[in-house]
């Protein structure tokens, strides 16, 4: 007998940088060169990779499945020369800056290596890489899909 609400079983968010869905997903792997913490947005050059900032959208760093806490308010981070998987297609959790409805576009901010909507105004942002697959309030955790080649 199937499970009737699959739901019911599964916790419904992740944490920060956890892979959302595993349909479809592709990850790549770089050399961490400055440090990035879980789900945040990732540029690669030359096998590099460092927090999204001045450089194009390659990805989103993915949380690893343990980590010895880094920091006093417990955020995961990888540190130089380790290597970083960077989801490239697939479904990710990620921090958002501003307030996000299921369905919205989504772009970075390139001051904090997290996402927005595509409306918000007068921010420091790329172009539109994905979409949000779930609405959450600022500073929350959202479900963000991407598909690049």
């Amino acid at each position: 007998m199937g499970i009737p609400v699959g739901e019911q079983y599964m916790m419904g968010e992740l944490g920060l940088g956890k892979v959302a869905s595993y349909q479809g997903t592709r990850i790549d792997s770089a050399a961490v060169v400055e440090e990035i913490k879980f789900g945040s947005a990732v540029q690669v050059i030359d096998d590099e990779a460092k927090p999204l900032s001045d450089g194009d959208f390659y990805g989103v760093a993915v949380a690893k499945n343990y980590v010895p806490e880094y920091s006093d308010d417990k955020v995961g981070i990888y540190g130089p020369k380790e290597a970083v998987p960077v989801l490239r297609l697939g479904t990710i959790t990620v921090l958002v800056d501003d307030d996000v409805k299921s369905g919205e576009k989504a772009v970075v901010n390139k001051d904090t290596a997290n996402f927005l909507p595509s409306s918000a105004q007068g921010t420091n942002t790329t172009e539109v890489i994905g979409i949000f697959k779930s609405t959450t309030p600022k500073d929350g955790l959202a479900k963000l899909e991407i598909n690049l080649p």
